[in-house]
């Protein structure tokens, strides 16, 4: 997987086209979540990549993208997604996210709206005052006891009742892959995160919620869905379903992402 620096940071990113998106595909890019990777979306990829090209990046201080102690924010995780596109010379592109990466990518396509062609916000995270409070107790937590303790308790508390032990495994994997201070960035990105511009939001957009997820409760995706412009918006709610999606239930996914864009792009 390679590398690519933008904004002072050195991000790891995979590219199933590197050359292009096939001819009539497009072209989709992927924010994972808090506490993930780009790993997360490897089981809907299979859903995309033999019409689509599909770049998914580590967010930096997560996964490979290591951290170095650069302050960072949903605006800044937004540009540098815009940079790596500038760097593959991506110019619009189907904006994937998940949870954090989800308010990233409404954020992306409020403020930089040609280079957005649909949204798509799997369990979106809207920024309230009892969000932040949840997340400066977590930083409190890592900077104590390190990742283990949300390894052992995330699994567990934040996926749905259809979830395999196989899925909570990879989950705590992907967790304790992350970097305490990397993490607790990111913590602190989501306890101070404000609502992105939802009236400017005007491409077509999918948001994807699980009926068991409490991390982004399913009344947090109706808010967003009626507060945002556009003329194409759908919600889907998947049954038994937690806050990690691609993981618990990646085939429904992969299927509803391919089905809207089919429809909508």
């Amino acid at each position: 997987m390679p590398y690519i620096t933008v904004n002072q940071k050195r991000l790891n990113y995979a590219d199933s086209h590197p050359g292009g998106a096939p001819a009539g595909g497009l072209t989709f890019v992927f924010i994972h979540g808090l506490g993930s990777s780009q790993n997360y979306f490897f089981a809907i990829l299979p859903h995309l990549t033999a019409t689509h090209r599909c770049v998914t990046i580590d967010t930096y201080g997560s996964g490979r993208s290591r951290f170095t102690g650069l302050d960072q924010n949903i605006g800044s995780i937004a540009n540098d997604a815009v940079k790596l596109m500038d760097a593959l010379k991506i110019s619009s592109a189907v904006v994937v996210g998940h949870s954090m990466g989800g308010t990233t990518a409404l954020h992306l396509a409020s403020q930089y709206s040609e280079r957005v062609v649909a949204v798509v916000a799997i369990g979106p995270v809207h920024p309230t005052a009892s969000t932040g409070q949840i997340f400066e107790k977590r930083i409190q937590v890592v900077s104590e006891d390190g990742m283990e303790p949300m390894a052992d308790k995330i699994p567990g508390t934040a996926t749905g009742s259809h979830s395999t032990p196989l899925q909570k495994a990879f989950i705590r994997e992907l967790i304790l892959g992350q970097d305490p201070a990397g993490y607790i960035s990111l913590c602190r990105v989501v306890s101070t995160a404000t609502a992105p511009d939802y009236a400017a939001i005007k491409v077509p957009l999918l948001v994807i919620a699980g009926d068991e997820d409490k991390s982004a409760p399913l009344d947090g995706c109706k808010h967003i869905i009626s507060r945002v412009s556009s003329s194409t918006k759908v919600l889907e709610v998947l049954s038994g379903v937690g806050h990690w999606h691609c993981i618990e239930a990646g085939d429904e996914v992969g299927k509803l992402i391919a089905s809207f864009t089919r429809a909508h792009t």
